[in-house]
């Protein structure tokens, strides 16, 4: 069953104040012993017990803040009891069972407690243990680094008055709760890191992505901290998640689907095994294993196409191996960089970026720690316009888009610069000066679908079919490129390429059925921008929302330094 963890997390939810023999002790808390027995009514007459809001019970309901609710209701109901160990609290959030058989079993040792006497600093003292372990759950490293400080600017609790750990604890729980749901299912800020929506979004624009136009997509790894997106810190690689609980792609019903022009965010399709690398930016962006992989086995065949493709299995493996035990290859790309800008077209990588900023010239001293498998919801989260839609086919002339045989519509706010050399292709203007293979750095095809069959650029492509849930496609040499990755990646099937033909799930076939929708985004700075034109078509259970419109936009010089954009604020997005 697709659903068996979901239902697994929920029926532990249903069950825990029964299994937890709550029915021993709710008339000692002013409640029916029946109403112990009741799913979520039994949690709601626990919130009235303590004076709490009784709405916090539906934050019960909500995939991806659950737990974090079904924890901090486990903990109340300890509390209520009198017990403020700080061990105690740890079993309450993690595995609250065996606290609530004693509860149950020892009414003398367990007494319904009356509420904190704020004057009396011994019962202050002792619960001040437990409040930071809740603090710690609620919101870690980052509670503690709001509150600590606060307690030495004057803030610190003194005899008789309430402690600050208590005062802000419950509502920064809740408040994260709340903003969980919020972030999940209504809408999510998101920061514009590169210039590719140039001049239609700028660096430094600061957005609402409205989760609600398409539907809301249910979290598919529920058990993560609610307010970060992946890594509490990306250079330390601490993941905010795991996979203990995961959800099949579901969305929630939503106004309209995908149209064409939206301007869209997405989670990156191409990273699911991703690397590390502590010479980017926060640690981590967008640059997939497997095209780093090819590209090093590139280099390593010298960058010559013919030995290459006759013996890729071998300097693949080869180069598998070297960034397993030694890290990235050194090579000296600065030649190249001197001379492609000499001529007024600096080298880009696959991602828009010089190539230099992601050079070989810093050795990793091996990547084995430092590849990170990503599930779909939490890949980073890139911004871009979907151009077309399943079933579109699209085609570019000379940097105009052609979709569906007509030229396509082009934001006002678009722009247009010289094709940076497309990496991997000949070029005639560079090919005229002689270089040394250690001045090379060549990607292999970078452009989609990265094979010598087809070779197109950004600025001349297609024309290409954009796969739609029920489309049947001829499977052969020529065309398996283009769909491999849905077929593998998407949509979960084993494929095999052999030399008697094309095998998924065991069956040699020369067809296949798309699964799912797909979509082809580019942004609006078309010579600036890592696109579908590098890495595909992007997958319906990518899509995370649409981008509604701008609320903040601080430019290089900052926020007091004179970079405020005030026109662009509460601009909506076209």
């Amino acid at each position: 069953m697709e659903y068996l963890g979901l239902i697994i997390g929920y029926l532990i939810i249903f069950f825990t104040p029964a299994i937890g023999l709550w029915q021993n002790r709710m008339e000692d808390i002013g409640k029916k012993k029946t109403d112990a027995f009741i799913p979520f009514y039994n949690y709601f007459q626990l919130l009235k017990a303590c004076k709490l809001p009784w709405y916090w019970v539906f934050f019960l309901l909500f995939p991806g803040v659950q737990f974090i609710m079904w924890a901090s209701l486990n903990v109340t109901y300890v509390r209520k009891f009198g017990e403020f160990d700080w061990k105690k609290t740890i079993l309450a959030i993690l595995f609250p069972f065996p606290i609530f058989w004693k509860i149950a079993k020892n009414k003398e040792e367990y007494r319904v407690a009356e509420p904190t006497n704020w004057d009396v600093a011994r019962q202050v003292d002792a619960r001040t243990p437990s409040d930071h372990v809740a603090l710690f759950f609620a919101l870690p490293v980052i509670g503690h680094a709001i509150a600590l400080p606060l307690s030495m600017l004057g803030f610190k609790r003194k005899p008789g008055k309430k402690s600050m750990f208590k005062e802000w604890g419950d509502a920064i729980l809740f408040a994260i709760i709340a903003a969980a749901v919020i972030r999940t299912y209504i809408f999510e800020p998101y920061k514009i890191p590169t210039g590719s929506m140039e001049k239609t979004l700028l660096v430094g624009d600061q957005l609402f992505v409205d989760k609600l136009t398409f539907g809301p997509r249910l979290p598919m790894t529920p058990f993560s901290y609610p307010v970060v997106h992946n890594s509490f810190a990306p250079l330390l690689n601490v993941k905010s998640y795991v996979g203990l609980q995961s959800i099949p792609y579901t969305r929630l019903p939503g106004f309209r689907d995908v149209e064409n022009n939206d301007v869209v965010v997405f989670n990156f399709p191409a990273g699911d095994t991703a690397i590390n690398d502590p010479r980017m930016p926060n640690g981590l962006i967008g640059h997939t294993y497997s095209q780093i992989l090819i590209d090093e086995a590139y280099y390593m065949a010298q960058w010559n196409r013919t030995e290459f493709e006759k013996n890729k299995d071998y300097y693949i493996n080869k180069a598998r191996k070297q960034i397993r035990d030694k890290g990235i290859v050194k090579a000296n790309v600065e030649q190249v960089m001197q001379r492609s800008n000499a001529l007024g077209n600096p080298m880009w990588d696959t991602l828009g970026n010089p190539v230099l900023d992601i050079q070989r010239g810093i050795e990793l001293g091996g990547l084995g720690s430092n590849l990170l498998a990503r599930p779909v919801d939490k890949k980073e989260n890139y911004i871009k316009r979907c151009v077309a839609i399943p079933g579109d086919s699209i085609r570019i002339k000379n940097q105009t888009l052609f979709v569906n045989g007509k030229k396509a519509w082009t934001s006002p706010t678009a722009q247009f610069g010289d094709s940076p050399i497309p990496l991997g292709h000949y070029h005639e203007e560079l090919a005229t000066t002689p270089f040394k293979p250690s001045e090379k750095f060549l990607q292999y095809f970078p452009i989609f679908p990265n094979d010598p069959q087809y070779n197109w650029s950004e600025d001349n492509f297609g024309p290409l079919r954009i796969p739609k849930a029920g489309d049947v496609v001829e499977l052969n040499a020529k065309t398996i490129p283009l769909y491999r990755r849905i077929i593998h990646a998407y949509e979960g099937h084993e494929l095999a390429e052999k030399e008697d033909g094309i095998y998924i799930d065991g069956k040699k076939v020369d067809k296949y059925t798309i699964e799912g929708n797909y979509y082809w985004m580019m942004g609006d700075n078309r010579n600036g921008s890592a696109d579908s034109r590098f890495w595909g078509f992007v997958p319906e259970d990518h899509i995370v929302g649409h981008a509604a419109f701008t609320w903040l936009s601080v430019g290089e010089k900052g926020m007091f330094g004179g970079g405020m954009r005030w026109s662009r604020m509460f601009n909506g997005i076209e």
